[in-house]
């Protein structure tokens, strides 16, 4: 578990009930639990570092637990809650906290987890991704990507094979390929302006589908309901990241690099609402593999804005994905 200071907050005491919120739920998770929601972080800005962003996206995942412990509880007695804890990046050491990641993850699935994973850079999909697929491996199933973000982050690698935040779905991407796969990756959010032409051509190359910022807004999302579901229908997993700048940045400021648009908060929780719904939240047949949260820089957070969307869009994801409706 990490840091326990972090999770205290507030206790209603008396009245009718229940009055609990998270940090009166959560429990350290240790293999055998049982299933539930599991809480993990991912802290690391290497990626970050390496893609010439702004670091400090370590320090994320404590930020958000932070907000979420106040947060009220609306799952009853289940699922259980649980936080697993950090996987920490020690300097560059960005491959070997991505294979650690892909190991936690990958037992929190075979415990029957749902994780719910906090950023940390973007670089945290390419090592959850790596845990998902060892997981689904033995079935053969089919992984999806579908991520909220102003871009692709299908940059190629650096010398030497290096990853960074601006890679992962470019690695992930070539996983599916090397298997004699079809990409199948789904982005919402994406500003043209912060994506270059060759990033277009790449994600055209690849079979990406996208739908850019200036059409993502709130009265929209019914016309793009329909696209979300035929291509959950066309995978068996769903890997589902939201990365925090693809919102604007007078609402998130704190990320790496702040968006010159971005698309309103109400989009993407419809959005997660509905996944959830066709998903089969919490069920036993649930599609839905993990959920992750990226790029949260609380340094660059003074208000600690981007931190309350951020655990908003965390209770969204515990709610909608996992919880009866």
């Amino acid at each position: 578990m990490s840091d326990s200071s972090v999770w205290t907050g507030r206790v209603d005491a008396g009245g009718d009930g229940d009055a609990r919120r998270w940090h009166q739920v959560v429990r350290p998770w240790q293999p055998g639990c049982g299933p539930g929601i599991a809480i993990a972080g991912f802290a690391c800005d290497a990626g970050v570092v390496r893609n010439h962003g702004r670091p400090g996206a370590a320090a994320g995942p404590i930020a958000i637990r932070r907000v979420l412990a106040n947060l009220a509880w609306h799952g009853g007695t289940q699922p259980a809650l649980f936080d697993a804890g950090d996987v920490l990046c020690h300097g560059d050491q960005l491959e070997a906290a991505q294979q650690a990641l892909a190991e936690k993850v990958r037992a929190l699935l075979a415990d029957g987890q749902l994780p719910v994973l906090l950023g940390g850079g973007h670089e945290i999909a390419w090592g959850s991704y790596q845990g998902l697929a060892a997981h689904c491996a033995a079935a053969r199933q089919r992984i999806g990507i579908i991520n909220f973000d102003a871009h692709f982050d299908l940059r190629p690698l650096l010398s030497g094979d290096r990853g960074s935040s601006g890679t992962p779905f470019r690695q992930i991407a070539g996983a599916m390929t090397s298997r004699g796969d079809p990409v199948r990756y789904l982005c919402l959010g994406i500003a043209r302006p912060a994506n270059t032409r060759a990033l277009f051509q790449t994600a055209t190359e690849l079979g990406v589908r996208w739908i850019e910022d200036l059409d993502c807004q709130s009265e929209n999302f019914e016309a793009h309901l329909p696209i979300i579901e035929e291509f959950v229908a066309s995978v068996d997993r769903i890997q589902l990241s939201v990365c925090l700048d693809v919102f604007p940045a007078g609402l998130a400021p704190g990320v790496s690099a702040p968006a010159g648009l971005g698309i309103p908060p109400a989009y993407v929780l419809a959005a997660i609402r509905a996944i959830g719904r066709i998903t089969g939240h919490g069920s036993a047949n649930s599609k839905l593999g993990l959920a992750e949260i990226a790029e949260l820089c609380p340094q660059h957070d003074p208000a600690g804005a981007t931190a309350r969307l951020a655990a908003r869009i965390a209770f969204e994801l515990a709610h909608s994905l996992y919880m009866a409706p």
